[in-house]
């Protein structure tokens, strides 16, 4: 579990008002809730930073501590100077137990497929798949066993074996990943 300290803020909102909280060595941020409901509040940008680099998964649920309540949220999107690459603003979203959410999670293939024994190489042609889940389920990643791959291959979305409780969000199958090179010569009869 992730928990970042964070403290909410009544200044009011503007650019004036963000430069001052970053010249304190904060990043203003909001979190948003269902229906209009959202609170401003601080927080330390090392900390998030350090989040960010140990996870490497925009996927990863923080728990704020905002006074006495630990408020489970997802990263929305984090602005980041275009030049420096620090974080400058954040949009936290607010989440409910048992909450059902829709997020983009990374395909990797795992082992060594049959097919590259004679050159054969797999190619991702999706990185990423949409899922819906209860926001406790999500998986920092979708594995698929390509042992059995030979060249000229493909794997659709509809075959991938997600964890229980996760469902792929489709409104047609594509192909995930496939394994391309040149064939072995067909032998002389």
């Amino acid at each position: 579990m992730h928990t970042l300290a964070a403290e909410t803020r009544n200044e009011g909102t503007g650019k004036s008002i963000a430069r001052k909280i970053r010249a304190e060595g904060k990043i203003p941020a909001v979190v948003y809730a269902h229906g209009n409901e959202s609170t401003s509040i601080t927080v330390d940008p090392d900390a998030l930073t350090e989040i960010f680099r140990k996870t490497q998964d925009r996927n990863t649920v923080v728990h704020l501590e905002i006074g006495d309540d630990k408020v489970p949220t997802l990263i929305r999107e984090a602005q980041r100077h275009p030049v420096k690459r620090d974080i400058l603003h954040v949009d936290f979203y607010r989440l409910d137990p048992g909450q059902v959410v829709e997020v983009m999670v990374p395909i990797a293939g795992v082992g060594r497929a049959a097919g590259m024994s004679i050159g054969g190489r797999l190619r991702l042609i999706r990185r990423e798949v949409k899922v819906v889940c209860a926001w406790e389920k999500i998986p920092s990643v979708i594995n698929y066993d390509i042992t059995e791959m030979n060249i000229g291959d493909m794997v659709k979305a509809s075959e991938l074996t997600l964890p229980e409780g996760v469902e792929l969000v489709l409104k047609h199958d594509f192909n995930v990943m496939s394994l391309y090179g040149k064939r072995a010569p067909a032998k002389k009869k």
